[in-house]
């Protein structure tokens, strides 16, 4: 009862346990099966805060939610409003320069972003499209697409490992850029797919995941794949062990071969940047 009341007043817990389930290489689970592609977000990652259109009305609402500011334009209202002694460009002027250097700094700062946002949905990653390696930009990932990561690179979303070019399926990963750790960890492939280390094996590969919504904690994950073979069905478990996080690099490992479970904005990355909020001090607040 408890927990039917919690998820009638936040019904956004509700719905992040739930639960979603991926089709690996858009493939369904036999040929008889009608496959309707499930909608997820696509893999564009946005850190900026500002687009051409709200960026005037948006920074004049976050710079005049501070005290000092807002102040400043009451007293220039009552100075241009009321005849007093002073005039209103004793207080009309300073607060106009300060605005005004404020939104170009903030600007500034936010086409940078835009900049770098644009370089990562921009750059090369190669998919697994009917058993041949295509070249795509990193934005056009879909959720259950099989992506190939090479020695050195950064996973462009969150993957379940399904082989590598090590003879035992697994890889060797850093994570300094998500939780700090320079030591290199261990991912892990589920026995039935380890062996796949070649376009057509994977590609033909007919396996569906299930798993749990997306989530901010790094270290958790819940999942089981089903992998389809002669008309038989075996149920693996899959856990942290198993997902190679997006920002992560593949270290010591020739190439390794992942699906796409989490992409763009429902990446564990993107759920704890917290860099969008506006800073305020305790003072102020």
């Amino acid at each position: 009862m408890f927990r039917r009341v919690c998820n009638r007043l936040c019904p956004g817990e509700e719905n992040r346990v739930g639960t979603r389930t991926v089709y690996v290489g858009h493939r369904p689970a036999s040929e008889i099966d009608a496959y309707i592609a499930p909608k997820f977000c696509d893999n564009r990652i946005v850190s900026s805060k500002y687009t051409v259109w709200n960026f005037i009305p948006k920074n004049l609402f976050e710079q005049f939610r501070r005290i000092a500011n807002f102040y400043f334009l009451i007293i220039f209202l009552v100075q241009a409003i009321v005849d007093t002694p002073t005039s209103p460009v004793t207080s009309g002027l300073p607060l106009f320069f300060v605005i005004t250097v404020t939104a170009i700094k903030q600007g500034y700062e936010d086409w940078l972003r835009h900049r770098a946002d644009n370089e990562v949905n921009k750059s090369t990653v190669y998919i697994i499209e009917n058993c041949k390696r295509v070249k795509k930009e990193s934005e056009k990932i879909k959720v259950g697409d099989i992506v190939e990561v090479r020695d050195d690179e950064t996973f462009p979303c969150d993957l379940i490992l399904l082989s590598s070019s090590c003879e035992d399926g697994n890889c060797t990963v850093t994570t300094a850029s998500l939780d700090g750790e320079s030591n290199f960890k261990t991912y892990i492939a589920v026995r039935e797919t380890s062996g796949f280390c070649s376009e057509e094996a994977v590609g033909n590969l007919r396996a569906t995941i299930e798993c749990e919504q997306p989530q901010p904690d790094l270290y958790k994950f819940v999942g089981r794949m089903n992998i389809y073979t002669n008309q038989e069905v075996k149920a693996r478990s899959l856990g942290p062990e198993n997902v190679l996080l997006k920002g992560a690099t593949l270290k010591n490992t020739k190439k390794i071969y992942g699906v796409a479970v989490y992409t763009g904005m429902e990446t564990k990355m993107a759920l704890n940047y917290q860099g969008k909020s506006q800073k305020r001090s305790a003072v102020e607040k």
